[in-house]
């Protein structure tokens, strides 16, 4: 039976990096069934409750510790971890879970990954110098690559596509996406397809016209 670790920005009620947890389990699931999967998560018993995993605290090193210890693989990923713009201390979170993976010598895997802005020098470095060792780094975009080399990266990096664009049609309920767009009096003639995107509030929301 393979042990994963899962690490991310798991537990928090963000609907994105829910949808890429499910995502991510999924996957993990089809190809190994038999798969024992721990999540480090923020509220460990809702994402046990929500996702059928085992979860620890993520903010507990002995938990973390104690999952990363009998585990025989370390996936960090995805989403944007490994930026700085919403906090100095962001990435050092998520490069400490890493270098304990490796410290205990677990296999590490950085996954789809959206990577940067990494606007301080130090967690510029830092990242470069950790995910220099990992076993296999993909990320999500072009402009993610493009940054990992810039910062110093030197390992082959691999671009590849969001989890949660990964998920079949089958895994997703029509009838909400209908109810979408009854609540906001969208009409549909027959045969119309529609693409909906979601714009979050960001700074100053210039960006928005």
């Amino acid at each position: 039976m393979s042990k994963i670790v899962l690490s991310g920005y798991y537990g928090f009620n963000n609907a994105g990096d829910e949808a890429i947890l499910y995502a991510v389990i999924r996957a993990l699931r089809e190809i190994r069934p038999d798969a024992k999967i721990t999540v480090l998560s923020h509220k460990p018993s809702q994402t046990a409750r929500q996702h059928q995993v085992l979860a620890v605290n993520r903010w507990s090193l002995f938990s973390v510790l104690k999952a990363l210890s009998s585990c025989d693989l370390l996936i960090s990923g995805g989403g944007s971890l490994l930026q700085d713009v919403t906090g100095a201390k962001s990435p050092l979170y998520y490069l400490g879970v890493i270098f304990l993976a490796k410290l205990l010598g677990k296999k590490t895997v950085v996954y789809a990954q959206g990577i940067g802005p990494l606007k301080r020098a130090f967690n510029r470095k830092l990242t470069a110098w950790f995910l220099n060792r990992v076993n296999l780094i993909t990320v999500r975009d072009q402009g993610s690559k493009e940054e990992l080399e810039k910062i110093g990266m030197t390992v082959p990096i691999t671009v590849t596509a969001d989890p949660v664009l990964g998920l079949p049609p089958e895994n997703v309920d029509p009838e909400e996406g209908r109810q979408i767009i009854v609540r906001n009096g969208i009409e549909m003639p027959d045969g119309m397809r529609l693409l909906g995107v979601f714009i979050r509030p960001w700074k100053d929301n210039g960006y928005l016209p």
